[in-house]
């Protein structure tokens, strides 16, 4: 967090000096303008030049400019400088957040709020949404309800991978459902049957967020393995296990 927050400071510090060699014109006061059209008299306008070729062939907005791109190019060249300009985004209800995360437990140790194991079919009436079950693994082992049926965990423990768990919740109801902390390195966007997916690569810590945005700190865990996302407009996955990313793509394709 230090080293994000220097290059921050870093990147601030590097804008606001190129800031100093920019001439922009001075406002004007925008209460002539006002008083002149409600007098019915023309409105007489500053004339701003446009940011084209005539403004670019000069020393300083060039230089300006060519400090900007350098600035920017520098820190995107390093994960520190990524992390300063891109810290956190989201897909698919999860929002995948540079760095650590903000407390470690064991993998797989951590339940979901309100966590209760229940049949499948018990399952498939307490959510509002269609379970995915992925062919390529069968039947699941286990399977929980989270949060009066907010989330469905489809548990295998006998997998040809080890253990693997399959995530499942209504994407167009909640923005965020999970938090991961990982390094941006490690995301790789993927398809899975014609849909947007990313593939993240290594264990990582995962958080629960509540219904209101709070992250449930005694969710908080590091996965199995490697993790896929995707989802179908319906319903987002989240697959997670000690598998390479052919074998998660295709139980993804299985998934019906």
């Amino acid at each position: 967090m230090a080293d994000q927050t220097g290059w921050r400071r870093t990147l601030e510090a590097e804008l606001r000096e190129v800031g100093r060699h920019l001439d922009v014109p001075p406002a004007g006061d925008p209460t002539v303008a006002v008083r002149q059209r409600l007098e019915g008299r023309p409105v007489r306008r500053r004339h701003v030049p446009a940011l084209g070729a005539g403004i670019l062939r000069r020393p300083v907005w060039r230089a300006a400019l060519l400090a900007v791109v350098a600035v920017l190019a520098a820190l995107l060249a390093t994960p520190q400088g990524r992390a300063a300009i891109i810290h956190v985004f989201r897909f698919a209800g999860v929002e995948l957040r540079q760095g650590p995360g903000p407390v470690r437990r064991p993998e797989g140790g951590a339940a979901l709020p309100g966590q209760r194991q229940v049949s499948l079919e018990q399952a498939r009436h307490q959510v509002s949404f269609r379970i995915l079950v992925p062919a390529a693994l069968g039947r699941p082992g286990e399977v929980t309800v989270s949060d009066h049926g907010r989330v469905v965990s489809l548990i295998y423990r006998r997998a040809p991978y080890g253990l693997v768990r399959v995530d499942e919740y209504a994407s167009h109801v909640d923005p965020v459902v999970f938090q991961k902390f990982v390094n941006l390195r490690h995301v790789t966007a993927v398809a899975v049957n014609g849909n947007r997916g990313l593939w993240i690569k290594g264990p990582h810590e995962l958080v629960y967020v509540t219904r209101d945005g709070t992250p449930a700190v005694a969710s908080a865990r590091r996965t199995t393995g490697n993790t896929l996302l995707w989802g179908t407009g319906q319903v987002a996955v989240r697959l997670e296990g000690n598998l390479g990313q052919a074998a998660a793509l295709a139980i993804a394709r299985s998934a019906r």
